[in-house]
């Protein structure tokens, strides 16, 4: 049974990529700071600091995990932009995946982001599009990115740029959480960016492509996106068609005739779909899920 590594494990995007693992027959070693209850037996999970270098070597050499799916990152809602800590995932990052290869590792999948990119009123693809650093968070990002490189030149290697990942247990500061909070009272929701259009991929689609990155063959970087770009009241108008909240339909339905997306950040998905082969779920079927929760 392949043994696949899970750090960031108790994080929004972990938490989906544990289940998703288990459910497809991996046998699944998860780390974060704090301790948690496995989830099957084929699941055990460690409490370890990441930026503790003889422990994470210990574990490493006493495990030997085949598959590494790395996630865990500086990510501080509102802080993780312009944080320094930042600067000390970096190097624990690098320490984790050369102790990965040291150790026997077949293959690493590792969490990039869309912000490395120039942000364009263009899809952004994973082979053309310019790169351009502009916080503490892209910046160290793409030096990861380069280390891991050179790290495991001779092991298989993915970078996975993740778009905007959502679904209802993200943070309840996200947007779709506070339009969903907005709709469910009756109220139109205050949108600060109406102009701008997002790629947003649901979390399952996301926690499914990485679990068949890690089980496939090809390598390089691969965007985890869903290939389209939504604006708020978009989003808005069809959280108010999911609750029944038919009088805020009308007022929804004209800000959404007059928005016109001076800004669109959408990502490329081609080569995702190659490997996939498999569609991410529509917005409409996405936001179902938060009637569930």
């Amino acid at each position: 049974m392949k043994c696949c590594l899970v750090t960031g494990a108790t994080g929004f995007i972990g938490r989906h990529v544990i289940r998703r693992l288990l459910a497809e027959g991996w046998q699944v070693l998860s780390i974060s700071r704090n301790a948690t209850l496995a989830i099957s037996q084929h699941h055990e999970h460690v409490a370890l600091d990441l930026h503790d270098p003889a422990a994470v070597d210990g574990l490493l050499k006493t495990r030997r995990p085949s598959h590494l799916i790395h996630l865990a990152w500086e990510a501080t809602p509102g802080k993780f932009w312009h944080s320094t800590e930042n600067f000390r995932w970096v190097s624990s990052s690098a320490f984790l995946l050369d102790a990965f290869v040291r150790h026997g590792g077949e293959k690493a999948v590792l969490a990039g982001s869309c912000a490395e990119y120039k942000w364009e009123n263009s899809p952004l693809d994973e082979g053309t599009s310019p790169l351009n650093a502009t916080t503490y968070y892209s910046a160290s990002k793409l030096a990861f990115m380069a280390l891991a490189g050179v790290i495991a030149k001779d092991i298989s290697l993915v970078w996975a740029r993740i778009f905007f990942p959502y679904g209802p247990d993200e943070d309840e500061s996200k947007l779709i959480s506070y339009i969903f909070r907005e709709i469910s009272a009756g109220r139109l929701p205050a949108i600060q960016a109406p102009d701008r259009a997002v790629d947003m991929i649901h979390v399952g689609d996301v926690a499914a492509a990485l679990e068949c990155l890690a089980a496939s063959e090809p390598v390089g970087t691969v965007n985890i996106c869903s290939g389209v770009a939504h604006l708020p009241h978009e989003i808005a108008l069809e959280c108010a068609r999911l609750l029944d909240k038919d009088t805020l339909i009308p007022a929804l339905d004209e800000r959404v005739r007059q928005a016109k997306a001076t800004s669109t950040l959408q990502g490329e998905n081609s080569r995702l779909i190659g490997i996939w082969d498999k569609k991410p779920m529509s917005l409409s079927d996405g936001l179902k899920s938060y009637l569930e929760k």
